[in-house]
């Protein structure tokens, strides 16, 4: 167990998230980054079997409560309350939250505390901002209250950070884009492409999430799967009962006994799949920036995703795969149709993703580029006025220390 007095650098970092499958798949490198770098990682999130995981990889985990399907601000007093109460006991130099409710609790309880790193990452404004709905207002209110003070928000896609700059929430001054969470480049680029035998296989991997475009990727694959039973659709990933925008389970189950999508529900290594495809796709309502896209590009795989904030980040017409308009299922068996049939076209693509991944989306590109927000965080003096709340950072020489009057 991390030492509540820090490592030998003396630093301690939270990491928080909505759930710790979510710290494992997305943030293991940084955190194995970071306690080689020599600071105390914390994580906190709700324990869906990662946590034991998290803790492998050398930080202290902690269960943090949290119930994902509430949307009323009351429903999450006891989250926040517990939150203060963490940040409090542990003192942390930098908090790093991530997704929308750790984001907005945590912000809120680090300001109060006035911890002198808060970082946020938008990970993508997800469903509740792909339309004018009051839940996007409530969002938009909860990210005005997180994101103002000394905290500086992390963007994966200028479109993200545009919308909620332009919207007033918080300042260019206090943005920061890093895309993404980074891809093993040589750990993807070993899978070859598989055999030719007259099949061309499709690959979707996701939470099962109906914003995720699940409906209209078994809806064009139905299609084409009777014009052309040579073409093959694996769905990969297992429903999210947390979220309200889950894709039921038994709807998932029942495609079964359908023949044309092949569903596998949650793969430990995703590799497994992609060997047997051929094209990546993802017809996402939104994204902050898609790791299956990152992961198939990687592997030389050409994509078709949705013309959308994230999705077209890393799906660049013409050069790493096609666009397509989101909720359009027939424009997507079209774009379908189009790479099946196409061998050479699969290959350009492919090709052209893996050196656009290796050019702006290695793991070692953006880690630095999280490593180094920070080290400038913290070098930077902080605010002199004195926290309401008793708080203590135990830090080295130049770093704040507050307590209550």
């Amino acid at each position: 167990m991390a030492s509540q007095s820090g490592s030998q650098t003396g630093r301690r970092i939270i990491l928080v998230s909505n759930t710790s499958w979510y710290l494992y798949n997305f943030r293991a490198a940084l955190i194995e980054e970071l306690v080689t770098h020599g600071w105390s990682v914390f994580t906190l999130a709700p324990d869906d079997e990662y946590g034991s995981e998290l803790a492998a990889l050398g930080s202290e985990f902690s269960v943090w409560r949290l119930d994902r399907k509430s949307v009323s601000p009351l429903g999450h007093v006891g989250a926040f309350l517990r939150l203060l109460s963490t940040y409090r006991r542990i003192r942390p130099h930098v908090v790093h939250h991530f997704t929308i409710k750790p984001v907005i609790l945590g912000g809120i309880a680090a300001r109060l505390l006035r911890i002198p790193g808060i970082v946020q990452s938008v990970t993508g404004l997800g469903h509740a901002f792909s339309d004018e709905s009051s839940l996007a207002r409530q969002a938009l209110n909860g990210y005005r209250l997180a994101l103002g003070g000394r905290a500086v928000t992390v963007f994966q896609n200028e479109d993200d950070m545009s919308q909620i700059i332009e919207s007033g929430v918080t300042t260019n001054e206090r943005c920061v884009l890093i895309r993404g969470s980074g891809v093993d480049v040589e750990r993807f680029s070993a899978i070859p492409l598989p055999q030719s035998d007259g099949r061309v296989t499709f690959l979707m991997a996701c939470r099962m999430l109906w914003a995720k475009g699940v409906r209209e990727y078994v809806e064009a694959a139905r299609t084409l799967h009777e014009s052309n039973p040579n073409l093959r659709f694996l769905l990969v990933g297992d429903s999210d009962e947390g979220s309200p925008d889950a894709v039921p389970h038994e709807w998932l189950k029942e495609l079964e006994g359908d023949g044309s999508v092949e569903w596998r529900g949650l793969q430990p290594d995703i590799r497994d799949s992609l060997a047997e495809a051929h094209v990546v796709v993802l017809p996402s309502y939104r994204e902050g920036l898609p790791k299956s896209l990152l992961e198939g590009a990687a592997a030389g795989r050409p994509l078709i995703a949705t013309n959308v904030p994230g999705c077209r980040d890393v799906t660049i017409e013409g050069r790493t795969g096609i666009l397509v308009e989101p909720r359009d299922a027939a424009g997507l068996a079209t774009a379908m149709r189009a790479l099946a049939g196409n061998p050479g076209l699969r290959r350009a693509l492919g090709n052209g993703a893996r050196d656009l991944v290796r050019e702006r989306f290695a793991s070692e590109i953006i880690i630095g580029q999280t490593l180094e927000l920070y080290e400038r965080i913290l070098s930077k003096p902080q605010n002199s006025t004195r926290p309401r709340w008793k708080y203590r950072t135990g830090a080295t020489s130049g770093a704040e220390r507050a307590e209550k009057r």
